[in-house]
């Protein structure tokens, strides 16, 4: 396999992303679809017989339906042109459990119970569909990061998986008759060899690789893989309290119950450890434990940046840094809870004082009722005022008044003297009142202005 090489007609490849023992990773991009994925080649030797092929797409199969953030997504599956198998699978940015471990030593309790709990919820969703991973270990484990920034471990190759319910349970073996697998994370009855491995001994296979994140160092070491089998089949190990006594002893308990030799002694399914692990890693942070991991605020070097994409050199945060970032972020949560309380608590205080807006409006349209009712009774009483007046009026006498048939006629004449010689008569028109002739005989005389 090279750089450029078409895949099936479809997948370009463009650079090596890590090789192993099984075979190797490449990214690659459909250019039918132009996305990015990781397709990973197994060796054609390990699938140098049609069973061993046939199993392999099978399992393939099956672990394409586990649907779990804690699991890498299988998209598809093929054989190259040189006839070596191949999954094609989703395409992740971030680094290794091992390079992590390697460049921080140890973990914190909490973050490794986390991490693991995170680990066995996506274990379980595997053991319930019968299948058996068999081979995991830190560089079998790998911290993806997401669109937000969250670190998300996700389960890497299934290749070596056992599907409890296949007729042949036989282990796929190498030309020189060694189990496939890490033998340091070897369950007991794995190293012995039985055919009868169940989820039990990823349970095992956890537990070392808790106990390693707390320690810095596995549970069993020897010079040679034969003293190594025969130290997981038959030593205890040293408890986690002895080598790190910084170890909370609850959470170095249950590491102790994952690593019985006995698996009947161990615990019994990934769920019931990652329950466990759930409840300690909230204890420890005296908070609930997030569903997807822990958000990474910057990169090495203090200061954000854009990850490369590649799934080995990416580097992280340094654990204290971001620690100190948790704590700050975690106390700027608890002020804005407690002025977001005291807001909550007064707009409810303001409203159960403040007098209701139906009750206000109510009271307001009755007295606007009121005032109009009042108004059309001062209206009616000034009415039935002014009619009484006019009534009045009517009906009193002129006081001092003369009749229209007193008054003189418009042009008076003078009445002729009574008989009698009284005064009473009235002067005839053109004559002096005394009646008598002027002097001289001459024209009479007319008194001024008549």
């Amino acid at each position: 396999m090279q750089a450029g090489d078409l895949i099936s007609g479809k997948y370009r490849l463009s650079r090596l992303l890590g090789t192993g023992g099984m075979g190797s990773v490449w990214a690659a991009r459909n250019e039918l679809t132009d996305r990015d994925f990781a397709v990973k080649f197994l060796h054609a030797k390990l699938a140098d017989s049609k069973e061993a092929l046939e199993r392999f797409f099978l399992e393939a199969r099956a672990c394409g339906q586990i649907k779990h953030p804690a699991v890498v997504d299988v998209y598809d599956m093929g054989q190259a042109e040189d006839g070596s198998p191949y999954l094609v699978m989703e395409l992740l940015e971030g680094e290794g459990f091992d390079q992590r471990l390697g460049r921080a030593g140890v973990f914190r309790p909490a973050d490794a119970a986390a991490w693991i709990a995170f680990i066995a919820r996506g274990l379980e969703e595997a053991h319930v569909r019968g299948l058996v991973h068999r081979d995991l270990k830190p560089a079998n484990v790998f911290f993806a990061l997401d669109d937000r920034g969250d670190v998300i471990p996700k389960i890497l190759d299934f290749g070596v998986s056992k599907a409890t319910g296949a007729h042949n349970a036989d282990f796929v073996k190498t030309s020189t008759g060694a189990v496939l697998g890490s033998p340091a994370y070897m369950s007991p009855e794995q190293a012995r060899g039985d055919t009868d491995v169940d989820s039990r001994s990823d349970v095992w296979s956890l537990g070392v690789i808790l106990y390693e994140s707390l320690t810095g160092k596995p549970p069993f070491d020897a010079p040679n893989y034969n003293a190594l089998m025969l130290s997981i089949i038959t030593k205890p190990h040293r408890p986690v309290c002895e080598v790190a006594p910084g170890v909370p002893v609850e959470l170095s308990q249950l590491v102790d119950q994952t690593l019985a030799k006995d698996r009947k002694d161990r615990i019994g399914t990934a769920r019931e450890l990652a329950d466990r692990l759930e409840a300690v890693a909230s204890k420890l942070t005296d908070s609930p434990l997030q569903l997807y991991g822990t958000r990474v605020l910057t990169m090495a070097g203090n200061s954000p940046s854009m990850i490369p994409r590649s799934t080995t050199q990416n580097s992280w945060a340094d654990g204290q840094l971001a620690s100190q970032q948790r704590r700050t972020s975690t106390a700027l949560l608890a002020a804005g809870l407690v002025a977001a309380t005291l807001l909550v608590g007064g707009v409810v205080a303001f409203v159960r004082l403040r007098p209701p807006l139906v009750a206000v409006a109510g009271r307001s349209s009755v007295a606007l009722a009121q005032s109009v009712a009042r108004l059309h009774a001062d209206l009616d009483r000034a009415r039935a005022d002014a009619v009484a007046v006019q009534r009045a009026k009517d009906a009193q006498p002129i006081a001092n008044g003369i009749e229209p048939s007193e008054l003189p006629p418009a042009n008076p004449v003078m009445l002729a003297p009574s008989p009698t010689g009284s005064g009473s008569a009235k002067p005839a028109p053109g004559r002096l009142p005394s009646g008598k002739e002027p002097k001289g005989g001459g024209t009479p005389v007319t008194s001024p202005g008549f």
